[in-house]
């Protein structure tokens, strides 16, 4: 029997060769799963300078080439104002500061002198855009909440807005510096922002900017009030800050520190932009190592377990540089037991791609991806305890909403989600559904919202999408079925054999010597079991034999049809 890996609330690091599995666990169960490959690394939070190569009016957009295998998708609300009057923008107070995993831009201000030379520019409209400030995703966010996740001092006075049009701000051939917001999602390139950020461990530099916010995670008005105080004192013209939440109680020398790091990283960028050529890339976030590390230690999550020892060294030295505080968290697992398999989690994971999740009752979840949306449907399976119906369906309906928002965390589903609950003819009971998924959106990272259960017993809701989920990271469509999901029954292929055969019936019947039908191996014993007769039918009618063959090479909905005739053979 293997060795025991006691983990309650922990992050694991997991190295296979060129794979890196990353894995909150908190309460004992896996609750994040993030996987990260040597050879296709994330580009969400890098910085690129990038060309312009199309304008669509259309879809007031452009697509900006990056020197990447598809050019990124530029949208007009995610282009920057030139010119702001106060820096940071009124609607940057819904811009949440927790950067987890995926640190995106903010609100970009006047453009630094390096983007003006060269004829590069950042954004080339006037006056200010609300559509321009975008999210960062959070760990620690509340999605069900529509208040802002980031509070900024005093709001600048009213403003004359206008809507700006792709082709009025943009022009193909121009050279921009964009961020990746979100990664490419099927057919669909990255998506990019003009609107630069730069997280850091307990700051996010918002180059450009002149306002301090305070992520509304740090609830104490005097410990809000004191990291405003304290960063603003250190504050420099032309630079704005996120005070994120991992902030609370840290002193000021970290904060100075993480300050500067920010600024040499800046920096960098600055120079790298002046210097590198488009498209070409200026910056790129930390990898999924050192960015799970970042993002996710905190008073609760006091322990890092990695099982890789070069892992351990860079993460050491991550640590030592701009985590001081943490580093006794930091362990290297040696044991020859698979970590994850000691840890208890590996076979959790294991089940994160299957169709079917159980209940505790014996109910199940059902859990289907198309290219719209995610469907979720609720049975209740074997569970008929209830001392009636409406009993029975509200504890599944229950144990439904737990489960599925736990999947929806741990397989990182986003988008559109369609679920659909067993129906209840009780109001109240529908009301006990609702506020429950209501109350656990409330602690999901990830900003969500929903609609009010339908008449049909639907729910229909969005989820922060900044990714593909882990089952189109791990998974690829199937070769067979073509992603359907679904195979023709082997009848349903033995009467498609019968049908091609009748076509090749002659009326001269002296023609055909022979023919050959090569099948899938269930289909041929289909046909000369139960089709014995159809298939003696159609040999009278061709004058012919006809020879069925079993190809074990051949998928269930490939066959060949091939017949001699005199003179010449045809398929």
């Amino acid at each position: 029997m293997g060795s025991r890996l006691s983990v309650d609330n922990a992050l694991l690091l997991n190295r296979t060769a060129g794979e890196l599995r990353a894995v909150l666990v908190q309460g004992g169960l896996p609750t994040s799963f993030y996987v990260e490959r040597n050879r296709d690394r994330g580009i969400v939070g890098n910085i690129y300078k990038g060309r312009v190569v199309r304008i669509v009016p259309g879809m007031q957009a452009a697509f900006v080439e990056l020197g990447l295998d598809r050019a990124g998708f530029l949208y007009v609300g995610d282009v920057a104002a030139a010119r702001m009057v106060s820096g940071v923008e009124e609607s940057a107070g819904s811009v949440d500061p927790e950067s987890t995993l995926d640190p995106v831009g903010l609100a970009a201000g006047p453009l630094p002198s390096w983007q003006e030379s060269r004829n590069l520019d950042l954004a080339v409209a006037e006056g200010p855009d609300a559509e321009s400030t975008v999210g960062v995703p959070s760990q620690l966010s509340s999605p069900a909440s529509q208040d802002p996740e980031v509070s900024f001092g005093a709001p600048g006075g009213d403003r004359e807005r206008r809507p700006r049009r792709i082709q009025e701000v943009l022009r193909s051939g121009q050279e921009i510096v964009v961020q990746v917001r979100k990664e490419a999602l099927g057919s669909k390139g990255p998506r990019l922002t003009t609107s630069l950020s730069v997280p850091g461990r307990f700051l996010v530099y918002v180059p450009g900017g002149d306002k301090v916010g305070v992520s509304r995670r740090i609830t104490d008005e005097e410990e809000r009030e004191r990291l405003r105080d304290l960063v603003e004192g250190h504050q420099r013209q032309g630079e704005g800050f996120i005070v994120r939440t991992a902030c609370e109680g840290v002193d000021e020398d970290i904060l100075v520190a993480d300050m500067q790091y920010l600024r040499q990283v800046w920096t960098s960028i600055e120079a790298n932009g002046r210097s590198e050529d488009a498209p070409g890339l200026l910056h790129q976030e930390l990898d999924l190592a050192l960015r799970a590390t970042r993002d996710m230690v905190s008073e609760e999550i006091r322990r890092v377990v990695v099982d890789d020892a070069e892992d351990e060294r860079r993460i050491a030295e991550f640590m030592a540089r701009f985590m001081p505080r943490v580093g006794g968290y930091l362990e290297l697992y040696q044991d020859p037991t698979p970590m994850l398999e000691a840890a208890g989690v590996e076979r959790v994971l294991q089940r994160v791609l299957r169709r079917r999740v159980h209940l505790p009752s014996g109910g199940y979840l059902v859990v289907e991806k198309t290219e719209a949306l995610t469907s979720i449907d609720v049975n209740s399976g074997r569970y008929v305890s209830g001392a009636n119906l409406e009993e029975t369906t509200l504890k599944v309906n229950l144990e439904a909403v737990d489960a599925l928002l736990y999947q929806l965390r741990l397989r990182d589903i986003g988008g559109l989600i369609i679920i659909d609950f067993i129906d209840m003819e009780v109001e109240q009971s529908r009301s006990q559904v609702e506020a429950a998924l209501e109350a656990g959106l409330a602690r999901d990272p990830a900003r969500s919202s929903f609609l009010p259960i339908s008449e049909f017993g639907l729910v229909e809701m969005t989820r922060r999408r900044v990714r593909e989920d882990i089952a189109s990271n791990l998974q690829v469509e199937c070769r067979l079925c073509d992603g359907s999901g679904r195979l023709k029954s082997r009848e349903t292929v033995a009467y498609e054999v019968l049908r091609e055969i009748a076509r090749n019936v002659s009326p001269d019947k002296s023609k055909v010597q022979e023919l050959s039908v090569r099948c899938e191996p269930s289909v041929a014993a289909h046909l000369r079991s139960c089709e014995e007769e159809a298939l003696s039918d159609l040999a009278e009618a061709l004058g012919s034999p006809v020879d069925v063959v079993a190809e074990s090479s051949f998928h269930r909905e490939r066959f060949t049809v091939s017949f001699q005739v005199k003179g010449r053979q045809g398929v």
